[in-house]
C-alpha cells in the first residue's frame, strides 16, 4: 500500500528502482539500529513499468526476518521499508506517521485540546526555536517564560536544528505527565534556566481579533485547522460591527493546514475569481474559485514572514493578485506545494505531496516565496503585535490608514 500510494498519488512521477532502492535502503537503516552492523539485504532490479516491485520488497522483508529473527520486529521492517521509499522522494513534506505520531499531528493539526506546556514556537533562520508566544494560564506562562525566550532543550534533548513537528512530539504528551525544558532569554549570554512543567489540556488558540486605535481591526490566524474559515469569517463579521474601517490580517509564523479552510479563509476577502491553482502529477490543473461570501472590502494589509507558508502563502497570493491589499513584512517561506493524507490498515498513516499549486496569477511560489509589496525586516527585540514595538505591524497600520501610502506601496 505504501508504494502504491506513492506510485499513484505522488505529484511527481517516479522510477520504480528508486523506491526500490529506498526501501531496501530503509530497511538497511532499521538493522542498523537493532545493532545488526553490516546487514545483509540484497540489491534487487526494477522492470521499468514497476511490475514485480512490491513482491521485491516483500522477500526483502521476508529474509531479513528469517535471517535476523527475534531481533527485529515485522511490523517495524515494514515500516523502515516504507520511511525508506519516502525518503527515496528527497521531499521534505513526504513523511511516514505511525499511529502514535499520527494522533498528535492531526491534534496539534486540527487545534483540539493537547497536553502540552503553552508555548507557540517560532524556527529562527539558525535552527534554534524561540518562543514567539506563551498562552495565557499555561504551565509555562506560570512558570514565568516570556514571548522571546530561545528553547534550547525538552527532556535533556536539544532542539536546535530538529523538524518542528519533532519538537512538537517532545512538549506533548499525557496531561498530567513531568518535562522538563531548558530555556535562556533572546540575548545570546544569557544563563540557561532549567523548568520542570506537568502538561497541562492546552487549547491553542487559532484566531484572534481586536480594534486598534484609528479604527484598524487586527486579525491573527495562526494555522489553518478545519474550522479556520468558520473563525475568520466571524471575527471579519465582529470587527466590522466594531466599526473597523481598516483590517490588518497577520499570517507572520502561520504555516499552514488544511487547504479547505485556507481557501475558505481567502474567500472571506476575495469576492469572486479564482483563489489557486492546483497541478496534479498528470500535469492536470483544477482552478478552485472564492466561494462568494466575501465581507465588504476595507483597506487591508496582511503581514508576512519567512514562517508564512503553505496555506497562508495560499491566501497571501489570492488577496495580492486580485489586488485587494497590500503585502507588508519578509519574503515568505515559498511552499507551493499540496500534501493528502493516506491511512494505512493498523492506524499509520502517508502523508504524500498530490500536487502543486499556483497563485490565481499563475504565479509559482514554491521555493521562491512572496515578497512583500513593502519589505521591512524585524528586529530582535521587536514585540509582535504591540503597536510602537512591533515595526512591521506599525508600516501595515501606516498602509491602511494612509491612502497617499496605500498608493505608492502598489
Amino acid at each position: 500500500m505504501g508504494y502504491t500510494t506513492i506510485t499513484d498519488q505522488y505529484y511527481r512521477d517516479v522510477a520504480p528502482q528508486r523506491l526500490l532502492d529506498g526501501a531496501r535502503t530503509g530497511i538497511v537503516a532499521y538493522l542498523r539500529e537493532r545493532g545488526i552492523a553490516d546487514p545483509q539485504v540484497a540489491l534487487k532490479r526494477a522492470r521499468p513499468d514497476g511490475r514485480g516491485v512490491v513482491p521485491a520488497i516483500e522477500q526483502q522483508v521476508g529474509l531479513a526476518i528469517e535471517r535476523y529473527g527475534q531481533r527485529v520486529d515485522a511490523r517495524d521492517l515494514v515500516y523502515g521499508a516504507i520511511r525508506g521509499e519516502l525518503a527515496a522522494l528527497r521531499d521534505p513534506y513526504s513523511v511516514f506517521f505511525p499511529k502514535s505520531e499520527l494522533a498528535r499531528f492531526t491534534t496539534a493539526l486540527d487545534g483540539r485540546p493537547f497536553g502540552g506546556i503553552g508555548l507557540v514556537l517560532v524556527q529562527t533562520p539558525s535552527g534554534s526555536y524561540a518562543v514567539d508566544e506563551v498562552i495565557d494560564a499555561s504551565p509555562a506562562a506560570r512558570a514565568g517564560v516570556v514571548a522571546g525566550d530561545v528553547l534550547v532543550s525538552v527532556g535533556g534533548r536539544p532542539v536546535a536544528g530538529l523538524a518542528s513537528d519533532v519538537v512538537a512530539g517532545l512538549l506533548q504528551g499525557p496531561l498530567g505527565t513531568p518535562v522538563r525544558v531548558e530555556l535562556r532569554a533572546a540575548a545570546a549570554d544569557a544563563p540557561l534556566r532549567s523548568l520542570d512543567l506537568t502538561r497541562a489540556a492546552i487549547t491553542p488558540p487559532e484566531v484572534t481579533a481586536r480594534l486598534l486605535p484609528d479604527g484598524v481591526g487586527y486579525l491573527v490566524l495562526r494555522g489553518f485547522g478545519p474550522a479556520a474559515d468558520v473563525q475568520v469569517h466571524a471575527a471579519l463579521t465582529r470587527l466590522h460591527a466594531q466599526g473597523a474601517r481598516a483590517i490588518v490580517f497577520d499570517l507572520r509564523g502561520n504555516g499552514g493546514g488544511y487547504e479547505h479552510a485556507a481557501i475558505g479563509v481567502a474567500s472571506a476577502f476575495v469576492p469572486r475569481g479564482p483563489i489557486v491553482i492546483t497541478q496534479t502529477n498528470h500535469g492536470h490543473r483544477i482552478v478552485t474559485d472564492a466561494q462568494g461570501n466575501a465581507l465588504p472590502a476595507l483597506p487591508l494589509a496582511v503581514l508576512v514572514d519567512g514562517d508564512t507558508a503553505s496555506g497562508s502563502e495560499l491566501v497571501t497570493g489570492a488577496i495580492a493578485d486580485h489586488g485587494l491589499g497590500t503585502v507588508v513584512g519578509t519574503r515568505t517561506f515559498g511552499k507551493g506545494l499540496v500534501q493528502s493524507m493516506f491511512p494505512l490498515p493498523d492506524g499509520s498513516a502517508l502523508k504524500v505531496t498530490t500536487a502543486r499549486y499556483f497563485t490565481p496569477n499563475g504565479r509559482d511560489i514554491d521555493r521562491i516565496g512572496i515578497v512583500p509589496d513593502v519589505v521591512v525586516a524585524q528586529p530582535a527585540d521587536a514585540q509582535r503585535g504591540v503597536p510602537g514595538h512591533d515595526p512591521q505591524l506599525d508600516t501595515a497600520l501606516a498602509v491602511v490608514t494612509d491612502p497617499a501610502q496605500r498608493a505608492r506601496s502598489r
